[in-house]
């Protein structure tokens, strides 16, 4: 019996260059013509150039936190004695510095991810301790929106209290997978 070579024949299908061995290790994206494998955890992985871009981020920020005198004054040309130089030089070191304790909760999580702990009650502890942080940042930008009374406050606001529910309900779930995690190792 012949079979049709069509459109829709088995023989026809499109077949990608990537193999079953890659297809396990990386998370493939296909398209209509091929397909890209992009590794996400482990060694060489997104994960771990995440947790670099993190680390450099760490060691910035403090520097941008010392050279923000100098900075205030050559981008808004603003002098110490200016009322407004005092406003945004509170503002903008609260922020480096809760920026900064954000920075060290996801750099957290990323080092549990790439050591294969990402279901851990460190976790956890990591996403709700940047979900205080973010809550905490959100409620100082309510205040500063009484005293600088800008809008840009406002919409500051309302992104970290969402940010910060957010982060909560992530905890909760990655709390859940551990929980069944821990019912199926039992099963076992």
């Amino acid at each position: 019996m012949a079979t049709a070579k069509g459109k829709n024949s088995v023989n026809n299908k499109i077949r990608h260059p990537i193999d079953k061995a890659t297809e396990n290790q990386y998370t493939v994206f296909r398209y209509k013509k091929g397909a890209l494998a992009v590794k996400l955890i482990g060694k060489g992985g997104l994960s771990r150039h995440i947790e670099i871009a993190l680390t450099v981020l760490l060691c910035v920020v403090p520097i941008l936190l010392v050279s923000l005198p100098f900075g205030i004054t050559w981008i808004t040309e603003r002098t110490p004695d200016d009322a407004y130089y005092v406003k945004y030089l509170v503002i903008l070191a609260y922020s480096g510095v809760m920026s900064e304790l954000i920075l060290w909760q996801g750099r957290g999580m990323i080092r549990n991810v790439n050591r294969g702990l990402a279901f851990s009650l460190s976790t956890v502890r990591h996403l709700r301790v940047a979900a205080v942080e973010v809550l905490v940042l959100a409620a100082f930008y309510l205040a500063t929106m009484f005293w600088m009374s800008k809008f840009f406050m406002a919409f500051l606001f309302v992104v970290f209290v969402l940010g910060g529910c957010l982060l909560f309900v992530l905890a909760e779930i990655f709390r859940q997978a551990i929980e069944y995690k821990e019912e199926n190792d039992m099963t076992i």
